[in-house]
């Protein structure tokens, strides 16, 4: 360790090694000394000199840094860092060391005269000598402030913008008086922040230099000042701050009269606007540029202009505008020779054709663009036509080529550092995997968007990598991920719309506040959201009379109008649709007039006015004439062919399609010939000439395919699956959907998955395979989940209703009232009264199901209120059958009769055959209940008669079946016969199973009061076969309980106790079912109760007295205690049904003390049994009871009633009395 004389010794020596020019050892004597005193920045700062002597410029930079650490008050540590990076080629950084040095002293001379000799030989020479000549005149050379201000602006003009950024801050350290100078640092430095990306630095000394320019009065450089912040703000996206700005701007300008700071502010007006989607203002900026630009023959800012005009065209779906204005933009460019603006213009042109869908004439364009960014070597240029070849690649389904464009344009957007283009380029590619089925990729992808986005502040980009997270995920059935992203991404495209109405309204601009309450109703309505749009363009009409914007009035109106026609307010739809109307007749716009007519007609049509709605079609028609507006004149046709099919007047329909495919031909638009094909398809099925419907619908779809419209095949799809299902071809009809579900997934559009999901799921119904119609229903649910808005909502309502179908035919009844009560929710929320009459009529089938009958009224009770309210006749009808026919399983005859005459009075006022048909029907039933048979049989004739006039197989089998029945009721089993054996032709025709089960039972029936066992028993047997295949356990029942006393009849008696057993446990199985209501127990009793006295009669015949008590005992009040229990515990026996058998009889006997009597009344005989405790059966007896109370096995009904009449106590005493003297029972046993 040295002394302290040592160490000064040390540093002398190593000072005079120095001197002499021995550097060498004068650095190795300053490490020793720097070894005893390490925080010494002198010695630091003279090894550094040392170093750079001998030319080791690197240690020399590190030494001048830890001496300038050490002490950064100390000037010469920045002089040696100065001195150091400038031998090391560092101007820059060395012209940033000599100012932050001049910053700490701004005296030394050494640090000025140092930083002017490093500026004079760096690359900035030349453009900074002149300017330091002239300082030198006017004797500001010496001034550190000026010097090095000066210094740091040629920095940021060369583009050293973090040095110059240092340099400029010491600037104003230095300090000054002139506060004109201290602005234009303020400016620069403004300037060089914002090169750097620091907005917030940047818009914090912008501000600084405003305040210094209004201190001033100098108003060109307020106006300057004025210029960046609404650049800076809208950058940030805070478009409220940047159009203040840019107006001030504006204003300043227009004041000094500068067209360069006008057009400049005017300009980024129009960039504001857009941005906010008010796009008329943009439009207005841009076009007064355009004029700027020319009155100062200023074609480069002419041409740039011209092509952001065009760019709001585009926005504005204006596609002729737009074109005109970029052809307009090269023809300039090319004229200047200006390849830069070429490309751009050329890029313009190609994102025009692409919003046209014109892929292959945008490829062309984008390739110019590529040709010239490299003939440029402008990568910017070159990534964006790169950009532009990867969209419509993309389009055209080339995902391949597509990939590589995007690749490359991500590749060049890192090379450049511009992290905007990066993520762009990420989400690009992202897109292109997703649709490659590659989801892990794509969903990485979008995050790095994402967080680019996130990174840059970029709001609107963060809502686009939302919805391609929420994209992925759904991809990936990760349904919860994908719903939180898409909502982030609504919100995201809501606050984008409010903020626009926000800034009006703080600007108090009611022009602008009027489009952006114009532009949020547009937004809502783009979802569907018919319900939150109509509040937004009512406030606009608020404010229309102070806009004085008839036009904008106008189009408000007319969407106005169009939410209300979607909510189904078909009134106010009107109301609006003539305002329009008006608006657009005072400004002799025919255009717009035959916009408000076609939509008037519309309403018109939906409000069941079809005389109006024809009127308004025919104006539509005459000004498309006037027009020579092709398109419109092909809608109004379309139109009209529609009101006449809503006529019933297809054949009129035909006419008008016809016209529309004729026009088609002559203007040569394969898409308008696809649309009339279409329509003439669906006017044919309608008539039921399925072969020209098919015709039609193929040719629509193979010009779709010419074409390559896949959402237009993919219609056409399903047109020729709806042919097929009118056909009954439900294979066919499957197949066409699977082909429409396989397009829907090509174009990633869920609205049209989910359509064709429900579409396959009613196929399934119609095939009666109702498994796998659940399983598409849930997949149309699944989609719908992706879905917002009220058609969405709606969908998903008509999918519960379509489940609930689909549980009911299966008997799944609670499963299907669930269901039901989902849809009737959703139409009640939407008010779709049409939806909820379905949902209602669901309910009651349902609760009458399950026996539920009250509450099967109230729902049909409420179908008929909601009918009433939508004041359809067909609809009324259908409902007053529904209630009519439970009122008549209720036996409330009378109100029964009153509906159905209501259903048959609606159904003759509309012509409507069919539904005419329905009510007789249903009033010949409720006649034949209350025993009115010879009225009964007017109105089962009127059903035939109806039938036969309009050709209706199903209804004339239903016809002959119900007179079969009422003659059979009647006693006439000869007629009954022959029209049971018509309604059997009939049902075996159309292969109905059902018709066909019922009509072999009733024929069964018939042929046995005829006394025809035989023919009883075959008829029986089939209907049976046909009552086990179809799982109709009821029918079963009946039809082996009348089985069984034919084949008694015809003596075959151990056959016949076959049925009877099984018919007996089927009832008691049916009546165990938990779905089934207390009151139809108790009518299956009776049923129940006649199968085991049949039974009994039976076994007894067969002499199995043993078996006939068992069976005694089983029927013996059964019903009736099952019944008192349920009603006592509030629930009934899950236990599955256990027979009694003779053992547990017996055992019961066995618990008694003395001979136990036991007697069974069954079907006009009186059974006893003598049984003894530990003996069992000791004596049987029967006695009949006679003829009057004798049901025989030559008498059954289809009530299974026993018609026995009441015997008298009296009466019965002496039976019993006679039967305990044949058993020789003693009458003190049974006391």
């Amino acid at each position: 360790m040295l002394s302290k004389a040592e160490f000064v010794e040390k540093v002398r020596q190593s000072n005079q090694a120095c001197h002499d020019g021995d550097f060498h050892t004068a650095i190795m004597l300053y490490n020793e000394a720097l070894g005893v005193d390490p925080q010494n920045c002198i010695l630091y700062s003279n090894r550094s000199a040392a170093y750079m002597k001998i030319q080791q410029y690197d240690k020399a930079l590190d030494d001048a840094i830890k001496a300038r650490l050490l002490n950064p008050k100390w000037p010469k540590a920045y002089f040696r860092q100065g001195v150091a990076l400038q031998y090391l080629g560092r101007h820059a950084d060395a012209l940033a060391a000599f100012a932050s040095g001049l910053a700490q002293d701004p005296k030394s001379l050494q640090l000025l005269v140092g930083m002017v000799e490093a500026a004079m030989k760096s690359p900035m020479r030349e453009s900074l000598e002149p300017t330091y000549q002239q300082l030198q005149k006017m004797k500001l050379d010496k001034s550190p402030f000026v010097v090095v201000s000066v210094i740091g602006q040629e920095l940021l003009t060369a583009g050293h913008h973090g040095a110059s950024v240092v340099v400029l801050e010491a600037a104003l350290k230095i300090g000054t008086c002139s506060l004109k100078l201290r602005g234009s640092v303020f400016s620069a430095l403004s300037s060089a922040y914002w090169s750097l990306g620091n907005t917030e630095k940047s818009t914090g000394y912008m501000q600084q230099d405003l305040d210094v320019a209004k201190t001033l009065g100098d108003q060109t450089g307020e106006c300057r000042a004025h210029g960046n912040l609404g650049s800076a703000f809208f950058s940030k996206g805070n478009y409220r701050e940047a159009l203040t700005n840019h107006r001030h701007q504006l204003v300043l300008a227009m004041k000094l009269k500068d067209r360069e700071a006008a057009s400049s502010a005017l300009s980024s007006l129009g960039h504001v606007y857009t941005a906010i989607g008010d796009y008329p203002n943009a439009l207005a900026s841009h076009k007064q540029c355009v004029l700027l630009a020319k009155q100062s023959k200023d074609e480069l800012s002419e041409a740039r202009e011209l092509g952001n005009m065009g760019a709001v065209y585009i926005a504005m779906g204006d596609f002729e505008n737009a074109v005109q204005c970029h052809e307009q933009h090269l023809g300039i460019a090319k004229a200047m020779g200006n390849q830069r603006e070429e490309a751009r213009a050329y890029s313009n042109l190609g994102s025009a054709y692409h919003y046209r869908r014109n892929f292959d004439k945008a490829m062309s364009y984008h390739n110019h663009v590529l040709e010239l960014a490299q003939e440029l070597a402008e990568k910017a240029i070159e990534m964006r036509a790169y950009a532009g070849l990867g969209h419509a690649a993309r389009c055209m389904q080339d995902l391949e080529r597509a990939k590589q464009y995007h690749e490359e344009q991500l590749r060049i957007a890192e090379s450049l550092q511009d992290r905007a283009a990066e993520g762009r380029a990420s989400s690009n590619l992202g897109i292109i995997h997703q649709m490659k089925g590659d989801y892990d990729t794509a969903l990485k992808l979008h995050k790095t968007h994402l967080s680019i986005a996130q990174e840059l502040n970029d709001y609107a980009a963060q809502g686009r990598a939302y919805g391609n997270m929420g994209n992925a995920y759904n991809a990936l059935g990760m349904y919860d991920q994908a719903v939180k992203y898409h909502r982030q991404e609504l919100q995201i495209s809501m606050e984008h719309y409010q903020n626009h109405l926000n800034i009006a309204r703080e600007l108090r601009d009611i022009q602008s506040e009027a489009r952006a309450l114009s532009n949020l109703g547009n937004f809502h309505c783009s979802r569907g959201e018919y319900v939150q749009a109509a509040p937004y363009y009512e406030q606009y009409l608020r404010l229309s009379p102070e806009l004085q914007d008839m036009e904008g009035e106008g189009k408000v109106c007319h969407n106005l109008g169009y939410a209300h026609y979607c909510l189904g307010n078909y009134e106010e739809a009107v109301k609006y649709y003539e305002q329009d109307l008006a608006l657009a007749k005072d400004l002799h716009d025919k255009l717009s007039q035959a916009k408000a007519y076609c939509n008037l007609g519309l309403a018109f049509k939906a409000l069941m006015d079809f005389g109006r709605a024809e009127e308004c079609q025919k104006y539509l028609l005459s000004l498309a004439q006037s027009l020579n507006n092709s398109q419109a004149k092909f809608r109004a046709l379309g139109n009209l062919g529609d009101i006449f099919v809503c006529k019933k007047d297809v054949n009129g329909a035909i006419k008008f399609y016809e016209q529309q495919l004729s026009l088609a031909h002559h203007v040569k638009d394969r898409r308008l010939e696809a649309s009339a094909y279409a329509a003439l398809g669906s006017a044919y099925r309608m008539i039921q000439k399925c072969d020209k419907a098919l015709g039609y619908h193929t040719q629509e779809l193979e010009v779709y395919q010419e074409l390559g419209d896949m959402p237009g095949e993919c219609r056409a799809h399903g047109h020729l699956a709806a042919v097929y299902m009118s056909l009954g071809k439900y294979t066919m009809a499957f197949k066409c959907y699977e082909e429409q579900l396989e397009l829907g997934q090509k174009l990633k559009d869920p609205s049209i998955e989910a359509q064709v999901y429900g579409n396959m799921g009613i196929t399934k119904m119609n095939m009666n395979v109702m498994e796998e119609a659940i399983g598409y229903f849930e997949q149309q649910l699944a989609m719908l989940q992706q879905l917002s808005g009220n058609e969405a909502v709606l969908d998903r309502g008509r999918a519960y209703g379509n489940l609930g179908d689909c549980y009911e035919a299966l008997g799944d009844y609670e499963e299907a009232i669930k269901y039901y009560e989902q849809y009737l929710s959703v139409a009640q929320s939407l008010n779709r009264m049409q939806d909820q009459a379905k949902a209602y009529r669901g309910l009651g089938n349902g609760h009458r199901a399950m026996g539920s009958l009250q509450q099967a009224l109230v729902c049909f009770e409420k179908r008929l209120v909601v009918a009433h309210e939508l004041g359809e006749a067909f609809n009324k009808a259908q409902a007053y059958g529904e209630l009519g026919s439970l009122h008549s399983q209720l036996g409330n005859y009378e109100q029964a009769i009153s509906c159905l005459e209501r259903q048959l009075n609606i159904a003759r006022e509309m012509k409507d055959r069919a539904l005419e048909s329905d009510a007789a029907c249903g009033l010949g039933g409720v006649y034949q209940q209350m025993g009115e048979y010879d009225t009964a049989l007017q109105y089962h004739q009127l059903d035939l008669q109806i039938a036969e006039e309009t050709n209706n197989p199903t209804c004339q089998g239903r016809a002959y079946g119900n007179l079969g029945l009422t003659y059979e009721s009647l006693g006439t089993y000869e007629r009954a016969v022959v029209y049971q054996e018509q309604h059997l032709s009939i049902a075996a025709q159309m292969n109905d199973l059902v018709a066909k089960t019922l009509s072999y039972s009733s024929l069964g029936r018939t042929h046995h009061a005829l006394q025809n066992y035989s023919q009883a028993v075959m008829y029986l047997q089939e209907g049976l076969r046909l009552a086990e295949q179809l799982g109709r356990r009821e029918d079963e029942a009946k039809i082996r309980h009348g089985l069984g006393l034919s084949l008694w009849a015809s003596g075959n008696l151990e056959e016949s106790q076959h049925q009877l057993y099984r018919a007996s446990a089927l009832f008691e199985t049916i009546r165990h079912e938990a779905q089934l209501s207390t009151d139809y127990k108790l009518s299956l009793f009776d049923l129940q109760t006649s199968s085991y006295q049949a039974l009994q009669r039976v076994l007894v015949s067969l002499g199995h007295h043993d078996e006939a008590l068992a069976v005694a005992e089983r029927g013996r009040t059964r019903a009736f205690a099952d019944l008192l229990v349920e009603r006592q515990t509030g629930q009934q026996d899950s236990d599955p049904y256990s027979p009694v058998t003779i053992e547990q009889v017996l055992e019961t006997v066995n618990g008694q003390r003395g001979l136990v009597l036991y007697y069974s009344l069954a079907a006009g005989y009186l059974y006893s049994w003598l049984l003894a405790p530990g003996a069992g059966i000791l004596k049987f007896h029967e006695c009949y009871l006679g003829d009057s109370a004798a049901e025989t096995a030559g008498d059954f009904h289809e009530a299974g009633s026993v018609n026995l009449q009441a015997a008298t106590s009296s009466g019965l005493e002496m039976y019993i009395s006679s039967v305990r003297e044949a058993l020789g029972v003693d009458s003190y046993y049974t006391r």
